[in-house]
């Protein structure tokens, strides 16, 4: 037996920690948590029983800042802090390791992965086999012919073994190709930006092809998919970067011998009695069944009760926990027992439907053949109204091969009708939004929808973005569920769902619904308690009935006029480039990051600042400094801005035009925007230009229907309205209610000037300043924003404050608030948490100041509109208007409104948005009407 057992001794920890979090397990001797220390140890002496090792040493992250830091400042940088009542768990199982005499190694500045990274190389040729317990796959660089990881699978005992065959067979790239791997797909955990929009497979194919980073930019010009290329271009530093970042460190000095490594006799007596000394007498009691020494008898009914008395934590069964992704350990469906059935014909189910209870809440949830729910056909519906039970049923599609078996969709969903459309028969969901879609092209108009478990997470923990089943059910339950990918699979092996057998999919199903309503049990009661119910029950949830409706209503575009456009665009790239060619002297290619860092800091001889790794950055943010400095940069801005709208809008909106429809139908979601803002994908509409002269060109290619017009409603300076609110500043009140010029104003303060004889130069400065100043600006941001030197920014941020004294007031306030309270809200009591406000980490802490200054306001404004658009949404339905809304952007309402009703419609949904939540000042909605959005704008 010649084999070294490296640990990372945080991974392992955490995982203890969330394996034995719902145990609640305290120190016998102290009454202080002791869940991640009774789990660490528990499962370290079963993995050495069971892995027979000769050496082991136990690794550990620093605490201090990392060296990858010098490289990346935000590397890490969004990671969450440690739960409080770990750390001092944390600490102790350091002690413990060293006083039972384990090797343990931590370096300032050095992350666990290095100092594993350069064990595995120093004594390769040492061991027979040298195992590492980690599942950052960041070692897959690492592995070796005797160098091999353990990933665990199930409680302590179940490993999957992770070689360099098994990277190739489930990643299909070699153990070498890791880091470029990695520089693609990058690695949230760590905050590695990676290539934006490339994910696992995509990466995988990359590599697979051309080898490594620089194969693939090389060959740039020779990929089909434009969209991928200006992907890759775009993000070309951040790949080189995140490759760096990714690579594990493997020459440490590190003077340590063979015999360093030794395992200690653990089950010397004095090491076994030093678990009862500590307080850890279920450890202690395993320990020495190990070592063969006799302990009294713990579970005689005896000393359990005295165990109870005293608080010591008790066993738990390590064997029935699984583990997921995430480091937690986690239920399944094999571990409980559960009623999921499969309905297999018209008579089952109606048997089955006969005996809902219409008084009780049912979680309904479809299978579908697309993402897209106006494209999606349905492939069977799930149900339940009880917890571990639901029923199936699977419909036929005519292209799977088990279609002959399966009932009519038609026939089974005009059963199902009554139901959904029965307002007294609550239905739930996850992300229901998207069944009411998908039921209502099919002929149901579902009502009754109260709760929504993505919803109400995101209520819960709005800065989160674990709001999908998956998640939650890790979260909440405790459980792991069946993937979809583990359904369907992956890659190559991928099938279509309908090709599956109906009972995999039965399964799969049914469990969605089940957790589905377990969540909803958990987070209702959550959800009562929660300062946020009214925004859950009286703007959320109806807002998913007007998102639907603007959803499925959709807008028409006109296919050859964004045809057009994208030519139009593309004449203006070759001029730019052109351009840019005659100001370097030569032509080069203007994509690749390396020829233009060679033009513009060695040839041209810019001022340089920002380094990566690759070289002087390129980036926006560079360029945009480096303006007036030379004529080539205007160009390359330019440039960048026209591929951009080439290929997120002209060169792919008419690729979303839904071929039944004739129309785009963006889909809304409520859960992304921490502000409660909404965002939209399919097209991403928030992103459109909203002043320049692109932007409205975009906006001409979105038309009315036949005998309607567009309309589009935008409120006017509503986050300084909403400011004025908030800081109750005088100045910025009175110019509100006597409809004086607020940038006009604010330029009279900062340049000291008469209002009468501000410029229109020192108005738009102004009015930079204003809308920066409720972002929390600091002097250096204005100076870029402005473009000035930092002391006159510095000074004109003096005299905004002078001038409007409640401003600051008000910054300072919620600030401070938000350090006592960890949270900051908006005036309808939408709340947003921000633990960082009181890090210790300078950067963090800063930002999310700012964070906390802005997002009331943001967060009101966001309010503001969902309700308006609630009210509007009703009076359409009360007055039976034809008109309706089809868009929201930002502050803006876009609608299209019958001819016939041009008048009244106006006037009823300006009124609407001028009221919905009324402030300190007036609210003032502006619009017009037009034949396309770009002239209604």
């Amino acid at each position: 037996m010649n084999r070294l057992l490296i640990i990372d001794g945080h991974a392992l920890a955490f995982r203890a920690y969330f394996a034995f979090a719902a145990s609640n397990l305290t120190n016998s001797k102290t009454g202080k948590p002791s869940g991640a220390i009774f789990g660490f140890w528990r499962m370290l002496f079963k993995l050495l029983q069971d892995e027979k090792v000769s050496h082991i040493a136990f690794t550990f992250d620093p605490g201090t800042r990392l060296h990858r830091n010098d490289l990346y400042e935000a590397y890490k940088a969004q990671r969450k802090p440690m739960p409080e009542d770990l750390k001092p768990q944390i600490k102790q199982i350091q002690e413990m390791i060293q006083a039972l005499e384990f090797p343990m190694y931590k370096m300032d500045g050095i992350e666990a992965d290095d100092i594993i990274g350069s064990l595995s190389k120093k004594f390769a040729k040492d061991f027979d086999e040298i195992v590492i317990l980690s599942s950052d796959k960041d070692l897959y660089q690492v592995l070796s012919s005797n160098v091999h990881m353990l990933r665990g699978k199930k409680g302590v005992s179940e490993f999957e073994k992770i070689d360099p065959k098994w990277v190739e067979t489930n990643i299909g790239i070699t153990k070498e190709q890791v880091t470029d791997y990695m520089g693609l797909v990058g690695d949230t955990s760590d905050n590695i930006p990676g290539v934006k929009g490339i994910g696992e497979k995509g990466a995988s194919k990359l590599i697979q092809e051309y080898g490594n980073l620089e194969g693939i930019y090389k060959n740039i010009d020779n990929l089909k998919n434009k969209g991928l290329i200006d992907k890759l271009v775009a993000d070309k530093e951040n790949a080189f970067l995140s490759r760096k970042l990714a690579t594990i460190v493997t020459n440490l000095k590190l003077e340590i011998k063979k015999s360093d490594l030794k395992i200690p006799n653990y089950h010397d007596p004095a090491k076994v009695q030093y678990f009862k000394d500590e307080g850890y007498n279920v450890l202690h009691r395993d320990l020495a069944k190990q070592a063969g020494i006799e302990v009294e008898d713990s579970k005689t009914p005896a000393a359990k009760k005295a165990k109870k008395k005293k608080g010591e934590e008790e066993e738990a069964p390590v064997e029935e926990i699984v583990e997921t992704k995430d480091g937690k350990e986690l239920s399944s469906v094999k571990d409980k027992k559960v009623k999921y059935v499969r309905i297999k014909t018209i008579e089952e189910l109606k048997k089955v439907l006969n005996g809902i209870d219409i008084k009780k809440p049912i979680s309904i949830d479809t299978e579908t053949t697309s993402q897209d729910p106006m494209l999606a056909e349905i492939l069977g519906v799930s149900f339940t109204q009880k917890q571990n039970e639901a029923y199936y049923i699977a419909f036929s599609h005519s292209e799977s091969i088990y279609s002959h078996t399966l009932p009519n969709a038609e026939e089974s969903l005009k059963l199902f009708r009554p139901l959904l459309e029965n307002s007294k028969l609550v239905k739930i969901g996850q992300n229901i939004k998207y069944d009411v879609l998908v039921f209502r092209n099919y002929g149901i108009h579902v009502t009754g929808v109260t709760f929504d478990t993505m919803i109400a997470s995101y209520i819960l923990s709005p800065g989160e973005r674990r709001h999908n089943m998956d998640d939650m059910a890790v979260d909440y339950l405790s459980y792991k569920t069946i993937t979809f990918e583990e359904l369907v699979g992956s890659g190559k092996k991928k099938q279509n769902l309908y090709d599956i057998d109906p009972d995999k999919v039965s399964e799969y199903a049914c469990e969605d619904a089940d957790v589905t309503f377990q969540l909803y049990k958990i987070l209702e009661k959550k959800i009562d308690t929660e300062p946020n119910r009214s925004i859950f029950h009286e703007v959320e949830i109806p807002l998913m009935d007007v998102l639907a409706d603007m959803e499925y209503t959709g807008v028409s575009v006109e296919k050859d006029y964004f045809t057009a456009l994208s030519g139009n665009f593309e004449k203006k790239i070759a001029e730019h480039e052109k351009n840019i060619h005659f100001y370097a002297g030569r032509s080069f290619n203007v994509n690749s990051t390396k020829e233009l860092q060679v033009v513009l800091f060695e040839d041209l001889k810019l001022p340089a600042e920002k380094k990566t790794q690759t070289g002087y950055s390129t980036d926006h943010s560079v360029l945009e400094s480096l303006q007036g400095t030379h004529p080539i940069i205007d160009d390359l801005l330019a440039l960048r801005k026209f591929s951009k709208l080439k290929s997120t809008y002209t060169d792919t909106l008419p690729t979303l035009v839904n071929p039944k429809t004739n129309r785009i139908h963006t889909s809304y979601n409520q859960t992304i925007a921490a502000t409660g803002r909404l965002s939209s994908t399919n097209p991403n509409l928030q992103n459109i230009p909203i002043k320049d002269e692109e932007g409205k060109l975009l906006r001409k290619g979105f038309l009315p229907g036949k005998g309607f017009e567009i309309l589009s409603l935008d409120y006017s300076q509503i986050e300084l309205r909403i400011m004025a609110h908030f800081s109750n500043d005088e100045q910025m009140i009175d110019a509100y209610r006597s409809g004086a010029d607020i940038h006009r104003r604010t330029a009279a303060g900062i340049f000291g000037v008469k209002e009468k004889d501000v410029t229109p130069e020192m108005r738009n400065k102004a009015k930079i300043v204003n809308f920066s100043v409720i972002y929390g600006v600091t002097s250096f941001g204005l100076s870029n924003n402005l473009k000035i030197a930092r002391k006159e920014a510095k000074e004109f941020i003096e005299r905004y404050f002078a001038q409007y004294k409640g401003v600051e007031k008000y910054m300072e306030s919620i600030v401070e608030f938000c350090k006592e309270k960890g949270y900051v809200e908006t005036l309808l009591g939408r709340r947003r948490y921000l633990t960082d406000i009181n890090s210790s980490h300078r950067m963090a802490a800063e930002a999310a100041k700012r964070v906390a200054i802005n997002s009331p306001i943001q967060g009101t404004s966001a309010d503001m509109i969902k309700l308006a658009m609630l009210k509007i949404h009703e009076k359409i339905k009360k007055k039976s208007f034809k008109s309706r809304i089809i868009l929201q952007v930002h502050d803006e309402l876009v609608f299209e409104v019958d001819k016939k009703e041009k008048d009244e419609f106006f006037a009823m949904a300006k009124k609407e948005m001028e009221e919905a939540l009324p402030i300190k000042v007036p609210v003032l909605v502006e619009g017009r009407f037009g034949k396309d959005w770009g002239e209604a704008h």
